[in-house]
Parts: C-alpha cells; sequence; structure tokens
C-alpha cells in the first residue's frame, strides 16, 4: 500500500508541473463520501499534458482556501488523446495510464489521512471525461478508495462531478 501512496505522491508532482504558466484555475467539484456530501470549489491547480506518450489532465480542489481543508485530486493519463469518455481501474494497470483518485483529509500530508484508488484491482474507481477542451474538462467519476497507509479503511466515492478550467 506504501507503493500506491508513492504513485499518488509522483502524479501529484506532475500535477504541480503541468500548471499551466499564468492561467488562473478555477474548480466546480462535488461529490457524495461516505454518505455525506461535500464540495472541493477552491481550486488549488489544473493542468494538462500532451506529449508523444502520454496526454493528461488534473486537477486537485481542496473544500476551502485553509490549510487544513480537505482535498481531492483528480488524474487522467492516456497513450492516447484524452477524449469524452469512461477511464476505468483496471486490475491490468499499467502505469502511468489510467485514472487516479485521491482523497486527503483536513490537508494532511499523513498517508493515515490519504485514500487513493486501489490498483490491485478489488475495488473499482472510474473517472468519465463529457466534454474536453484546451481550457476546460467536465465529467463524473466515483469509486472505492483504500487508505494509503493499509490500515485497512475505505472511502466510497458516488455522484462525483466536476467542471474545471483555466481562465
Amino acid at each position: 500500500m506504501k507503493k500506491l501512496f508513492l504513485i499518488a505522491a509522483c502524479f501529484s508532482v506532475v500535477l504541480y508541473a503541468c500548471n499551466k504558466s499564468g492561467a488562473k484555475p478555477y474548480a466546480a467539484v462535488s461529490a457524495t463520501i461516505d454518505g455525506v456530501d461535500e464540495n472541493f470549489n477552491t481550486a488549488d491547480s489544473l493542468g494538462y499534458k500532451n506529449t508523444a506518450t502520454v496526454y493528461s489532465a488534473t486537477v486537485t480542489a481542496a473544500s476551502n482556501a485553509s490549510s487544513t481543508a480537505d482535498k481531492l485530486e483528480l488524474y487522467i493519463a492516456n497513450p492516447s488523446q484524452l477524449a469524452p469518455g469512461t477511464y476505468a481501474l483496471t486490475t491490468t494497470w499499467n502505469p502511468p495510464y489510467g485514472p487516479l483518485i485521491v482523497y486527503k483529509l483536513n490537508g494532511s500530508t499523513n498517508s493515515s489521512d490519504a485514500y487513493v484508488v486501489d490498483y490491485t484491482g478489488e475495488h473499482p474507481a472510474q473517472i468519465t471525461i463529457t466534454a474536453i477542451s484546451n481550457s476546460n474538462i467536465q465529467g463524473t467519476f466515483s469509486g472505492v478508495l483504500v487508505n494509503a497507509a493499509n490500515n485497512g479503511t475505505t472511502k466510497t466515492i458516488t455522484n462525483g462531478k466536476f467542471d474545471v478550467g483555466a481562465n
């Protein structure tokens, strides 16, 4: 499980490296987490990466502007250009491709407060892109996230929606 957290941390670094220079990100992200509705409407960062081998989109949004806010990170990487469609986690995950969802409680960097997708395939997760342009991406997401510290706890995300971009 520490390997999963390390992978999530690496994707987070990519997320910050890909932020468009000078563009101000905005976010309208919401989800039901373990039956509780939560909004993540404070944009932290947004990035697009298009190379010959990896196409990706990523967003980090927080529940508020404080350093102790809950954060949600969404990341999709694909070997071909991103387009509307469903990007589902599979048991044959092939790094760096696939969806990544990370939920961090209280702005913590402690792995016991972070939940990530389960790359063993035991718990499903998916991100669906419904619209994408050079400055905006919209869609839905859901899944069961596992505790990054491998303590056996999970977080179930349903009704996830995102509309993020850069002005």
